[in-house]
């Protein structure tokens, strides 16, 4: 599946769960892809629909291999705080699922870690154009 819209190097402001739903949410925009034309646009958000909860995590590695698991709930709750900063490099889709590799950030300390989400509605995209 080709998007027209890449999250590569997109930093979540926050991430926010309502009801049934996570939205991802990037201030500083994301990217749209039209043929070879790649445009930075406003900010951005995208939303995850009827998610499941008992398969939506967050893992974390540290350069000690220690690999900790977050409840995306929990999670959200120390991106808002600013504990984290979180920078998307890659994005895969799935049956019913997206998972995200990215970079965290804590104290200028690095981690790898992967967001999985699984959810039964489609994914929505809204930006504002620059």
């Amino acid at each position: 599946m080709i998007l027209p819209i890449s999250l590569h190097d997109a930093r979540l402001s926050s991430i926010r769960v309502e009801s049934d739903m996570i939205t991802f949410v990037m201030e500083d925009g994301i990217r749209t892809i039209d043929g070879n034309q790649v445009e930075q646009i406003g900010k951005a958000m995208v939303s995850f629909p009827k998610a499941d909860f008992d398969f939506c995590r967050i893992y974390c590695t540290g350069r000690d291999n220690y690999r900790k698991e977050w409840d995306i709930r929990d999670f959200t709750t120390k991106l808002q705080a600013g504990v984290f900063i979180i920078d998307i490099i890659d994005e895969t889709y799935g049956y019913s699922q997206a998972k995200f590799v990215c970079n965290m950030t804590v104290n200028h300390e690095w981690f790898a870690c992967d967001i999985e989400i699984y959810h039964f509605g489609l994914i929505k995209y809204n930006w504002e154009s620059t």
